[in-house]
């Protein structure tokens, strides 16, 4: 994505707003490990390919570890080999056509290796599925999808394990948010993909309840919470996107789900912490929760440039 309009660091609150800057995903990298999420993602990735001209790097991984010290040369080829020939089975499988692409398999750690191809082609967005481990599994495996969002420095599409949007179309976008200074990253792309979609653009935020709480009039707090959440739109909003403000009280992660069914969204955008506890050992985590209920993709964005 293009660099942010100069800006002053103001809390939000204060009158900033930003300029429209286009969200142009011209490099996509997909993980592939052939499981069911992750073919949906690499369904997903070439839906958006398709819409924004994007390049597709198509990337698998076979963990070292699986292979001992006596494993030969010639063993470790035929098996990469092996692998080939299911990627390209793959390939043919998700109609990619004259999609640009080019697939990648090699002996790596899933993360380093989809990582490290981000990095090398300064991709614009990472594609990955996610199983939806979560409890004691995740504790001991750990969640690829996961340490990519903290690794990569580009936006990641998470596909969960209930997701059944391919982003063939995108008419609903809800844009979950803390309202943090680092929101201003993330909504730039939510309010991009909506112009580009021309897709309605839901900005939620779940505030805790605090006591008395049905006392709270539509102009106090959430009256002013609500303000602040179009602050993160441009002024011209109105003219290429549907905005809809909404803020809710409970537990934020349940609220974000229950949000995006009501809205039928096809996209869920949140904003990846710089210092989260989101990790592969916190599997109770808002993000890896939101990850694992929900429908439709869920696009993690940094709040800052990395």
């Amino acid at each position: 994505m293009e660099q942010l309009r100069e800006t002053t660091a103001s809390p939000i609150g204060h009158e900033l707003r930003l300029g429209t800057c286009k969200a142009k995903f011209r490099k996509i990298v997909i993980g592939i490990d052939f499981s069911g999420p992750a073919v949906t993602a690499l369904n997903a990735a070439v839906s958006l390919a398709g819409k924004y001209e994007s390049t597709l790097f198509l990337v698998h991984a076979v963990p070292p570890v699986l292979y001992g010290p006596g494993a030969t040369p010639e063993l470790l080829d035929v098996d990469l080999d092996t692998v080939r020939a299911q990627m390209k089975e793959v390939v043919a499988k998700a109609g990619i056509g004259s999609i640009r692409h080019k697939a990648i398999v090699e002996f790596a750690e899933p993360t380093d290796l989809i990582d490290g191809i981000a990095r090398a082609q300064a991709a614009d967005l990472v594609v990955v599925g996610s199983h939806g481990a979560h409890g004691l599994e995740k504790l001991a495996f750990g969640s690829v999808a996961e340490s990519v969002l903290r690794r990569v420095p580009c936006p990641v599409l998470v596909i969960g394990p209930h997701c059944r949007e391919n982003l063939e179309s995108i008419a609903s976008i809800v844009f979950a948010t803390d309202l943090e200074i680092g929101a201003f990253r993330p909504a730039q792309y939510a309010s991009s993909i909506a112009e580009e979609m021309n897709a309605r653009l839901i900005l939620l935020h779940v505030r805790k309840p605090v006591p008395n709480d049905a006392e709270i009039s539509h102009e106090g707090v959430e009256g002013r919470l609500a303000r602040t959440l179009r602050q993160l739109l441009p002024p011209d909003a109105e003219l290429w996107c549907q905005p809809k403000i909404r803020v809710e009280a409970g537990n934020a992660s349940e609220e974000v789900l229950l949000v995006a069914r009501s809205e039928s969204a096809n996209l869920i955008v949140v904003g990846v912490r710089e210092k989260s506890p989101l990790a592969d050992h916190s599997p109770w985590s808002t993000l890896s929760q939101i990850i694992r209920g929900a429908e439709c993709p869920v696009l993690g964005v940094r709040g800052h440039l990395i």
